[in-house]
């Protein structure tokens, strides 16, 4: 046993060897180990007034026996073991379908006993592997097929014992290894041709700072998903670094994971802003307080593949930071979900303001955003406040229709709703207010696309009808009798069919215009 070894005890308790030797006041050689789990330990190395080591805990030390320690084993005898050798004494063998299959590696994994050929994923965590082994035999017993490889919590503890073993999995994509304490190579780059086939990799609890994250890119050429979480991340730079200096390398990342981390200003996420195919970005569970808008002056495109961000529970305090997401120009799917600036009073309506604020939102929270969602949210956030816009001095007339803000309001109203203008330009005042228009009429071809013997009509009717009304005047216009109407819309020949599903709207709400065809089928 030798100072600096990693242990595991038998209850699977991992630590490190930071003594070996006697102590006081007691007979034989006892191992003295940090636990990673500190409610494991019993105090901090030191034992009736002598310090024999300094453990990162003042409880997560305690000294333990060397027959009641495990060290590390070889990835060959570690895979060996778990898929042949314990084979049949583990896992109990059962019929599906008439053939024998048995548990691999987890309870959910089940393959044939005799074609470990077969298994596409291999999941070691929590083992004793601490190296690669016999390259020779390893590559006689491993399967060709395996894509994933789940080696979290165990012993390793250098990069170059991963790469010997990945250099064994030429199809190899999904690498977990969290909870692990990895050490650099010296020249991180003479890794890549061991990991050039890794594509997604999980680096969860690992302790890493940005001067080991930014040696990934080397590694790992071809990596498209980097999770890093709970990690305490609080800087996506080097110390040495200059001020606002971007990202570098990752070429091919597209999704970054940098959840339940101490991120706390967005500066540090602009320094992604250069990463060429980043497409989804996850932020959720850290402390960010703001969002920053996208400089308009930039030398070259800022997040030019960003269409995905996701910030649940962080500290945005401001509606203002929703605003500001607008000037990103690809995204598409928000998650800002428990962030301050919500508060309880404005949860009911929350997800239409939002929409209203970021025009380019398809996906909300997880969740599509429709046509008719979008002119509804829209029309409510105009509706809302259409009274503080009048109060802050802006009227109808004064929108310009070539601009989106209106001379006449306050520069404090302008700056709460970036947004409002134009879309009282887009939509007009609000039903019920004095500047509200009148209802608009509409030119309205009516047709049967199942039932040719029913000629079509053109009808013209304000757009402020009901639904269940229109529907009334189709059955005594085309003397119908069914016992149900079923409508859809389009706005051209060839045009998506777009639903009609709520008799108490008006036409309005459902953005009809002249020309528009309604189709009616019977139900």
């Amino acid at each position: 046993m030798e100072v600096g070894a990693l242990v595991v005890d038998n209850g699977g308790f991992r630590g490190t060897v930071l003594y070996v030797g006697t102590v006081s006041g007691t007979k034989g050689e006892w191992v003295g180990v940090d636990w990673d789990d500190a409610s494991r330990g019993k105090h901090d190395g030191s034992h009736a007034g002598v310090q024999f080591f300094t453990a990162k805990h003042p409880t997560s030390g305690s000294f333990v026996r060397a027959g009641a320690l495990k060290t590390g084993r070889s990835f060959l005898e570690v895979i060996r073991r778990r898929y042949v050798d314990e084979f049949d004494d583990k896992v109990e063998a059962m019929q599906v379908d008439g053939v024998a299959v048995s548990a691999l590696g987890k309870a959910t994994d089940f393959q044939r006993v005799e074609d470990l050929s077969s298994v596409g994923e291999a999941h070691l965590r929590g083992t004793e592997v601490c190296c690669c082994g016999d390259r020779t035999a390893l590559l006689a017993l491993l399967p060709e097929r395996i894509r994933s490889l789940d080696l979290s919590s165990t012993l390793l503890t250098r990069w170059e014992d991963v790469a010997e073993i990945t250099k064994c999995l030429p199809r190899l994509r999904k690498l977990e290894l969290s909870d692990n304490k990895l050490e650099l190579p010296s020249v991180p780059a003479s890794l890549s041709s061991s990991l050039s086939q890794v594509t997604t990799l999980f680096m969860n609890r690992t302790a890493l700072v940005w001067d080991q994250i930014r040696y990934l890119s080397d590694m790992l050429p071809s990596l498209e998903e980097l999770h890093l979480c709970q990690n305490n991340i609080t800087l996506l730079h080097s110390s040495s670094d200059p001020a606002d200096v971007p990202v570098s390398g990752f070429p091919n990342l597209r999704l970054f994971n940098c959840g339940l981390n101490s991120l706390s200003s967005w500066s540090e996420i602009m320094r992604l802003r250069h990463l060429p195919k980043l497409h989804s970005l996850i932020l959720n569970d850290n402390s960010i307080t703001d969002i920053q808008c996208l400089p308009e002056d930039a030398d070259s495109p800022c997040f030019p593949s960003l269409v995905s961000i996701s910030l649940d529970n962080n500290a945005i305090a401001q509606w203002s930071s929703v605003d500001r997401l607008s000037t990103y120009p690809q995204l598409k799917d928000l998650c800002i979900k428990d962030n301050p600036f919500i508060g309880d009073d404005a949860m009911p309506n929350f997800r239409q303001i939002a929409i209203a604020r970021v025009a380019s939102l398809t996906n909300l929270h997880r969740s599509p955003i429709s046509d008719k969602e979008r002119q509804f949210a829209e029309q409510y956030y105009v509706k809302r406040y259409y009274g503080d816009f009048q109060r802050s001095g802006g009227t109808l007339d004064s929108v310009s229709a070539s601009s989106s803000s209106s001379p006449s309001v306050s520069e404090s109203f302008t700056q709460q709703h970036p947004a409002y203008c134009h879309l009282l330009q887009k939509h007009g005042a609000p039903l019920g207010t004095a500047a509200a228009p009148k209802s608009q009429k509409l030119s309205l071809t009516v047709r049967f696309p199942e039932d040719d013997s029913i000629a079509p009509r053109t009808v013209a009717l304000p757009n402020s009808v009901a639904l269940q009304a229109l529907k009334g005047m189709i059955r005594r216009l085309f003397r119908v009798k069914a016992p149900q109407l079923n409508l859809t819309y389009i706005r051209s020949e060839g045009d998506a069919e777009r639903d009609m599903d709520d008799d108490k709207r008006p036409l309005s709400y459902f953005a009809l215009a002249s020309g528009n065809v309604i189709l009616v089928r019977l139900g």
